[in-house]
């Protein structure tokens, strides 16, 4: 996985991103990655989101934490994007592993720094553990996080999924080894801002995988991939396997 190139919430310019049709697209395109992200709702039921709010990809403004499962059911995810995707639903993450179990691609899950507390944080670890469960065998996973103590946490239950800190540079510095080792990462996930060719090299001296985020421009992808980075970027499809 050292230079892969991973779909960020998916093909997100040929489809609302983390929607089932914007994870269609990188499928169909070949796409051996995707990027995806997952919190959980009032009742537990963990989503496909990037946001806490609905208000920017929804039809609908207000807190996810406020939402139950058949709240979500009756949100358009797609009509902010284009008429062609009004309707498209927000996935569930059981819904996603489905789409995953019939449409094998690997996924990076990137575990969001649940705002409400760390009662709901550890539901939000328990809940994604439980689904990936289903998830076949066959395809690869990683967990990412900006959240440290839940990715600790997930070491704690299963040592066995690949994790990744996530950081940019006001996130990580002088420590950023004992952080990664207290939280059980065999990965980082730095920002462009973070990852300058010093740092990519400590990182992979120390022999963790490095995925930077996010790369929209081919030069600098092949820069980063020749360094021995995989690629978290917007437009997986103009950029070569």
């Amino acid at each position: 996985m050292m230079t892969d190139v991973h779909a960020h919430r998916g093909l997100n310019r040929q489809a609302p991103e983390n929607t089932l049709a914007a994870f269609q697209r990188a499928y169909d395109k070949g796409i051996r990655w995707i990027e995806t992200d997952t919190d959980i709702i009032a009742d537990g039921t963990p989503i496909v989101l990037h946001d806490a709010t609905t208000d920017r990809t929804t039809d609908r403004a207000g807190s996810i934490y406020d939402l139950v499962a058949a709240d979500v059911k009756t949100l358009d995810a797609g009509s902010w994007f284009s008429p062609e995707f009004a309707g498209e639903p927000v996935p569930t993450l059981h819904e996603l592993i489905d789409f995953l179990n019939a449409h094998p691609m690997n996924l990076n899950l990137e575990l969001k720094g649940n705002q409400q507390s760390g009662e709901k944080a550890i539901a939000l670890v328990e809940a994604a553990l439980a689904e990936l469960e289903r998830l076949d065998p066959s395809i690869e996973v990683i967990i990412s996080s900006f959240a440290p103590l839940q990715l600790a946490e997930i070491a704690r239950r299963d040592s066995t999924i690949p994790l990744a800190l996530l950081a940019d540079a006001r996130d990580l510095r002088a420590n950023w080894r004992a952080t990664v080792d207290l939280c059980g990462a065999t990965l980082i996930h730095p920002s462009t801002a973070l990852a300058t060719h010093e740092t990519v090299d400590q990182y992979l001296a120390a022999g963790l995988g490095v995925n930077v985020w996010t790369i929209n421009d081919p030069s600098t992808a092949n820069k980063y991939r020749n360094w021995g980075c995989g690629v978290i970027t917007d437009v997986a499809d103009q950029l070569p396997a």
